[in-house]
């Protein structure tokens, strides 16, 4: 199996960048902004856990359970 190369195909890809607490899946876009300001390490772990604040709509809605988690949600 032949492995995608080049920007056309990452659009697609999500990535999984550690919290505290567990695992956020997001987007392409999401991660490239998040490496690109810094907030996460070389092994993309989340530098704070408010890294959830520069996420997209999407990626908000598919992390809320731990988003909530992480702010200490009774829910």
């Amino acid at each position: 199996m032949e492995r995608l190369k080049g920007e056309e195909h990452s659009k697609d890809v999500m990535h999984a960048v550690m919290s505290t607490r567990g695992p956020f899946i997001v987007c392409h876009a999401c991660y490239s902004t998040l490496k690109e300001d810094a907030k996460l390490d070389p092994r993309d772990r989340a530098v704070s856990d408010s890294v959830s604040d520069e996420f997209c709509v999407n990626c908000y809605d598919r992390n809320k359970i731990l988003i909530d988690d992480l702010a200490g949600s009774t829910e």
